[in-house]
């Protein structure tokens, strides 16, 4: 398994294909794997870098609290590692909250940047959400799939996919406890985001991507991230919640593989 070690961390991460490297960054809940609907297609084109944040299932979980920002500087050890100057980044929710704040700060770097499903600051209503998600997985691990289901996925979706609770729970039923632990700590690190006036620093093209129907992180935090962007673009996809890139793989694809195709 591709490991770095950094400060006493390891940080796994994975590499699939050849050309122009793109990076992909996890959405709180995911692991490096959680791509395969977007890297199963992109590595024909691409080199897909993936990694999972200090704190998610493969990497390391200190026991110590840490912040968006120190996410910024292990993707920096990540990228140098892999001898990658300049790429494209591709991140959804928290892993997009974290491209931002790379692409703010080492703007030199960044070809092009997809922000899917993202938040510049938490407001209180977020903060309750991801606030009950955090006592779920400290106090009854087994409910955090469901206590989470319904702000990840339009109810269509679920309607649709009966099977999607039962598979979440599965996969949580299979984590160690250090996973649970862990989660809390990212949910500390995401309550203390604030990358407001970090988005006027982000100059590279930029596509921000949302579902018409997200619960968690609306439009309308979208359409502020994009305001704020003079490089950017905004794409609303229609009957989709905050897991866009499980719900309309398909959409969500076609959006980015024109959009740095264009900027690569």
């Amino acid at each position: 398994m591709p490991e770095i070690e950094l400060d006493g961390l390891s940080i796994h991460y994975d590499v699939l294909g050849e050309g122009e490297p793109i990076a992909f960054l996890n959405g709180v809940m995911m692991t490096a794997q959680s791509w395969v609907l977007q890297t199963s297609m992109f590595r024909q084109r691409y080199r897909c870098v993936m990694h999972d944040f200090r704190g998610q299932l493969l990497s390391s979980k200190p026991t110590t609290p840490w912040s968006m920002e120190d996410h910024v500087e292990d993707f920096r050890a990540v990228v140098d590692a892999l001898e990658i100057e300049r790429f494209h980044v591709v991140g959804t929710s928290y892993g997009g909250e974290v491209g931002m704040l790379f692409a703010a700060a080492y703007p030199e770097r960044v070809k092009s940047l997809s922000l899917i499903s993202c938040v510049s600051r938490v407001d209180p209503e977020l903060e309750a959400a991801v606030a009950g998600w955090r006592d779920a997985a400290l106090e009854a691990p087994e409910t955090l799939c469901r206590v989470s289901l319904p702000f990840n996925f339009s109810p269509s979706f679920i309607a649709a996919h009966a099977d999607v609770l039962a598979q979440g729970e599965a996969r949580l039923a299979g984590c160690p406890p250090a996973f649970f632990d862990a989660f809390a700590r990212l949910i500390d690190a995401f309550q203390r985001l604030d990358a407001t006036e970090a988005l006027a620093h982000i100059t590279c093209p930029t596509l921000v991507v949302v579902g018409e129907l997200d619960a968690l992180k609306p439009p309308r935090c979208s359409r502020e991230i994009a305001d704020r962007i003079s490089t950017s673009e905004l794409l609303l996809v229609p009957d989709a919640g905050h897991a866009v890139i499980i719900e309309k793989p398909e959409e969500v694809n076609a959006a980015l593989l024109g959009f740095i195709a264009k900027h690569g």
